[in-house]
């Protein structure tokens, strides 16, 4: 396994890639540029990536007047012929109406789109990209998730949140300057959204022990550079210093570029990822209270490191399998109880997408015993976890929430919460584990009864 991370005059480049696991791997095609002053020299980024001299620019209000109103001026005296696309309101909701809007604005000389924004914007140029089969750029105004190396977009249809294909951009931007003036609840969901990968590492290594999933060594490779370049410079990032936020929105591109690498969102997301989309699902079906999805996620890895530390604990060799063999909810039982804690209509999703979620006993049982052989080096994996009053102190200096209960969301839904979004996905993580060893409702319980205190 072997990678290069080269950083030259404000690229950020990947070399060399090669490894041996079992997944294919890509090179992903893409110019990257974190620099100083950018905002000013995007035209000579996006003229050296290849692309013509006609665009579309997608913003809304707040990322018009924090970089696309410059960035508009700055490229029409470069000579490009710019049309801007305003999307309306303040909560603009990643819907297929908005991208209507912004492929309404696509005229036959389109050379392509540039997205100035974050999450939604990003989401919302990407698939109209596709649907106009153009190339679209970004300009990046917050360091607040991993997903701007996406090749998907989550949209809102129907009242639901769903995965839709994209396609990936040719050129990201990032000015410093620019990510420094985002709201700071945006900066405290991009380090939540990056710390969330040590719990996506040892949730994957239990994966591969107990369930056989494809482990990459390269991946981890990267999610390691990201998380000792974000947590080395933690303090520079809740400053909102120049080096900060060079730091955080690196960290951010390096996990997301895993994704690319390995076409499978694995490596970036795991239970906590869950948990913040169940936040989202439930209120658009019930009302209600939701954080932001990087702030979701942040609360989620709070969650799944005090259940990492109730497995640590654990002394699997007093297992009492009989005990969780009379206790194992039927396949019928296990429908009732997926279609029941998941809004109208996703349970029934759920049950079509994840293959393991339901397990006959000897599955089950074969599961319990990797999960037994492997404990002694799963607390050995467990070594790089963050404690969990670490990531309560960073989102306390942000001004974000810390839990369920400050995020407005009362405690029979976070019971909820914890106790189904293990089988969200069909990826093995900590939720799994302790569900599969019958511990998971007694350590739900522990975790309701701490609430008050996170």
């Amino acid at each position: 396994m072997h990678i290069d991370i080269k950083r030259e005059n404000g690229e950020l480049k990947l070399e060399n890639i090669r490894c041996d696991c079992a997944y294919d791997h890509d090179m992903p095609d893409m110019d990257i540029y974190i620099k100083s002053g950018l905002i000013d020299e995007c035209a000579d980024c996006i003229t050296k990536s290849g692309f013509g001299k006609n665009v579309v620019i997608v913003a809304d209000s707040n990322t018009y007047e924090a970089a696309a109103k410059t960035i508009e001026k700055n490229l029409s005296q470069a000579g490009f012929c710019c049309r801007m696309c305003m999307l309306a309101g303040q909560d603009i909701e990643p819907t297929p109406e908005m991208t209507e809007i912004i492929t309404a604005k696509v005229e036959s000389d389109t050379d392509f789109l540039l997205s100035v924004g974050s999450g939604v914007i990003t989401d919302l140029t990407r698939r109209s990209a596709f649907l106009a089969e153009l190339p679209f750029a970004v300009f990046g105004t917050a360091a607040s998730m991993d997903g701007y190396t996406s090749i998907t977009s989550s949209m809102m249809i129907d009242g639901m949140k769903v995965t839709l294909y994209g396609k990936s951009a040719k050129l990201l931007m990032f000015d410093p300057a620019v990510l420094a003036s985002a709201p700071p609840l945006m900066q405290a969901a991009g380090v939540g959204d990056v710390l969330a990968k040590y719990n996506v590492l040892v949730d994957w290594k239990l994966g591969n022990a107990v369930a056989g999933e494809i482990f990459c060594p390269l991946c981890e490779k990267l999610l390691e550079n990201a998380l000792s370049t974000c947590s080395s410079n933690i303090d520079e990032i809740i400053a909102c210093t120049k080096k900060g936020m060079e730091a955080l929105i690196e960290s951010l591109i390096l996990a997301g570029l895993t994704v690319l690498i390995v076409r499978y969102t694995r490596p970036v997301a795991s239970v906590e990822h869950n948990m913040s989309h169940y936040f989202e699902m439930m209120q658009l079906a019930y009302g209600g209270n939701a954080p932001s999805h990087g702030i979701g996620v942040g609360i989620g890895l709070i969650y799944s490191l005090l259940l990492h530390d109730m497995l640590r604990k654990a002394d699997l060799s007093k297992i009492d399998k009989d005990k969780i063999k009379a206790n194992r909810r039927t396949r019928e039982q296990t429908r009732e109880f997926l279609i029941s804690y998941f809004p109208p209509g996703v349970g029934e999703e759920v049950i079509e997408a994840n293959k393991y979620w339901y397990l006959e006993w000897p599955d089950h049982e074969k599961r319990i015993n990797a999960l037994a052989a492997y404990h002694s080096q799963y607390k050995k994996d467990c070594e790089i976890l963050p404690s969990y009053k670490d990531i309560i102190k960073y989102f306390t200096l942000f001004g974000a929430p810390t839990s369920a209960a400050k995020a407005g969301i009362d405690k029979e839904r976070l019971r909820k919460t914890l106790l189904c979004t293990g089988s969200f996905r069909p990826r093995y993580s900590i939720s799994s584990a302790l569900a599969e060893l019958g511990m998971l409702k007694e350590c739900t319980n522990k975790i309701l009864a701490m609430e008050k205190d996170l």
